[in-house]
């Protein structure tokens, strides 16, 4: 069986940074354009987060590639079946040979090309004229969930990247294999939502470390397939998905509406090895793209985003903000972004109201403002270039009579990943580790006044998590503050959970109670001390230009900071926040949360969790997570500390790091509403 042809391989060198490889035909189908931008790190800023080892901490797919082949062999290690060759003349030729053996084979990381198409496969198993080809992908599946639509025309979004990329796979391999006569099979193997573990530690058979930039899992010695108890991925066949995709669907891509997957593959392996570009339409998925400078980026590299975007216009300058900084929540699939390309109106002082009028207007009745003339604030702000913020006084105080005092700011710090830490849970079960706590009182004196952190690798934090915080508001009757969803949803799987023990807690009931108060459904229970929800406060009465469109607390903050004149006085200076100080910290013995230095910026005042990466890039691992766009670099040093060997002086230090950064969290909230009364002159 001859996968390639010796001769061919000195060209295949020069060209071999030019095959389209899996992670190039996922980027293409991301956006066509950026196949000219990758891989040029010397020419192009680019903010993608490409780190083998936080990506490890964060999810734990890693972790699951190396379980994975424990489903397809009973010692994958001792048996030798990856292929640790990483050049591709080495990966071909050691899988040509493998594959060559007779009876059974079992490989991860085989290697195959087609032209100039490249991939290495997860695992394939070779089993007489059969070749079953497996893509692990750390992704949680319910038995029984579709990968298609409900006519079976398209493959639904949730599935889109995983399906297309096993695909491309299977494409691939095929063509590689002609003249061999094997059948391929192919397979997702996915993370199995309904199963439990029945051992505890799963993830402690595969430990994670950094190896330079990149990662590498260490496997338990002498583990074995019984070790594992029962299986927790599960081998979904994809062959039927395959063949629709192959051979009827077009390709999802903007660059043509009638383009066939096999012209989209080759039209992008010809651009990729040929370093030409194309122009795809801009609208909403710019957002996202990597290839971009930020305004502190003084390093001389080209951003493709701003390339695309003066092409579009047909400017070369991009002076004015465009309609990606619209804000586009509450809107459901609606994408006011690409609406508005399409009327070829880019920036935002373009927008007239009737262009993002609601299709089906409804009268909600709630005070404030609606996602629609919440828009419109920023549309005419943009318009009349003026950077005061809107705020509805009268509106604000009517919500502040409502309030108890002493107020209380909580924030929670939460993880979830692939692999349960604990004996009788599921994969991607939600473990609630930290939280912290500050307290506004009558006088509007300030303290933070409880934290709580599990710091201890294997340990089930959740009903501690909740004791500790039920100690913590139980004194009195005072309105408790969340920032969006976060806290509402742990507290409520919290519930579930204990709902669903069978362990001896004294005090279960009681705890179920306080959820049961301070928490709401979603559907007709709503408790009678329910959170009241800063951000649904900001949507409603608060729009800051500063903002930018966003209403993460990340953005607020720096925004109510930059108009306030009250809280760059109290605190710009020391002697203000701090141990014993006039507003008490737990972790701060005398901290300035406002500097020039940082931009007037409190989060940028924090040393880093970890001293080679800023949170910002961190928080980039949990972008696609609900709820936590903010939370990465926390779930990222909880994950270190339970999946690594960490030392005694690194677990302190990375502790500290997570009392201080939480606790600003709940104290940003403190100063958003201590902002807004400096605003009511109270």
């Amino acid at each position: 069986m001859e996968l390639f042809k010796h001769s061919n391989y000195q060209k295949a060198i020069a060209m071999q940074n030019r095959y389209l490889t899996k992670s190039r035909f996922k980027l293409a189908l991301t956006c066509l354009t950026q196949l000219y931008y990758a891989g040029k790190p010397t020419e192009y800023a680019d903010q993608s987060l490409d780190d083998e080892f936080l990506e490890a901490l964060a999810k734990g797919g890693y972790q699951v590639g190396e379980l994975a082949k424990y489903y397809v062999s009973d010692d994958p290690v001792q048996e030798g079946i990856t292929i640790a060759a990483s050049d591709y003349y080495s990966s071909l030729k050691e899988t040509e040979q493998r594959l060559s053996r007779p009876g059974k084979v079992v490989i991860a990381e085989a290697a195959f090309r087609f032209k100039n198409l490249f991939v290495r496969t997860d695992l394939v198993v070779r089993d007489g004229d059969t070749l079953h080809v497996y893509e692990v992908k750390a992704k949680s599946y319910e038995p029984g969930e579709e990968f298609l639509n409900k006519k079976g025309t398209a493959v639904l979004s949730a599935w889109k990247e995983y399906a297309y990329d096993v695909a491309f796979q299977r494409y691939v391999i095929a063509n590689a294999l002609a003249a061999t006569g094997l059948k391929i099979r192919t397979y997702l193997m996915l993370v199995n939502k309904s199963q439990v573990t029945g051992i505890d530690g799963l993830n402690q058979f595969f430990k994670v470390y950094a190896d330079g930039r990149g990662k590498k899992v260490v496997v338990k010695p002498g583990l074995r397939r019984s070790d594992l108890g029962n299986q927790i991925l599960i081998a979904v066949p994809t062959d039927d998905v395959c063949d629709k995709i192959i051979n009827d669907y077009a390709a999802p891509t903007d660059f043509s509406d009638t383009m066939t997957f096999e012209e989209f593959v080759w039209k992008a392996a010809e651009l990729y090895q040929k370093n030409e570009r194309v122009f795809t339409p801009v609208g909403s998925k710019c957002r996202s793209c990597p290839y971009i400078t930020g305004p502190e980026h003084s390093s001389g590299l080209k951003s493709g985003f701003r390339e695309c975007w003066e092409h579009a216009t047909e400017l070369k300058s991009l002076e004015r903000p465009l309609v990606t900084e619209l804000w586009n929540g509450l809107s459901g699939a609606r994408s006011f972004a690409d609406e508005l390309v399409h009327l070829n109106k880019h920036f935002i002082h373009l927008v007239d109201e009737q262009d993002i009028a609601a299709k089906n207007p409804k009268e909600k009745g709630i005070p404030g403002l609606t996602p629609h003339t919440r828009r419109m604030e920023q549309i005419n702000r943009v318009k009349a270039g003026d950077n005061q913020s809107y705020f509805d006084a009268e509106g604000l105080k009517h919500e502040m009579q409502q309030w108890k005092y002493p107020l209380h700011m909580i924030d929670f710090e939460t993880s979830a990943v692939a692999l349960p830490f604990f004996r009788g849970a599921r994969p991607y079960e939600g473990i609630a580790f930290q939280f912290s706590h500050h307290i506004i009182d009558q006088n509007w004196q300030i303290r933070h006044a409880t934290q709580y952190l599990s710091f201890e690798v294997g340990a089930f934090p959740n009903f501690e998590f909740v004791e500790a915080l039920r100690a913590a508001l139980s004194n009195d009757a005072g309105s408790i503050f969340r920032y969006h969803n976060h806290e509402n949803t742990y507290l409520n799987l919290i519930l579930r959970q204990l709902q669903a023990s069978t362990i001896g807690l004294p005090n279960k009931d009681q705890l179920i109670e306080f959820i049961l108060d301070i928490t709401h459904d979603g559907k007709d229970r709503r408790g009678k001390r329910d959170m009241v929800d800063l951000y649904d406060l900001v949507l409603r009465y608060y729009y800051s230009p500063h903002a930018k469109g966003s209403n993460s607390l990340k953005a607020i903050l720096p925004a109510i900071v930059a108009e306030s004149d009250f809280l760059k006085s109290k605190y710009g200076r020391k002697g203000v926040y701090g141990i014993g100080l006039e507003v008490k910290s737990l972790n701060f013995d005398d901290h300035i949360w406002i500097t020039a230095a940082a931009g007037n910026n409190p989060y940028k005042t924090l040393p880093r969790v970890f001293p080679e990466y800023d949170p910002e890039t961190l928080d980039l691992l949990v972008r696609d997570m609900e709820d936590l766009a903010d939370g990465g670099a926390a779930m990222t040093a909880y994950n270190y500390l339970q999946f690594s060997e960490v030392p005694v002086s690194q677990r302190e230090s990375i502790r500290d790091s997570l009392y201080r950064y939480c606790e600003l969290d709940t104290m940003a909230m403190v100063m958003l509403l201590e902002g807004w009364r400096a605003k009511l002159e109270i």
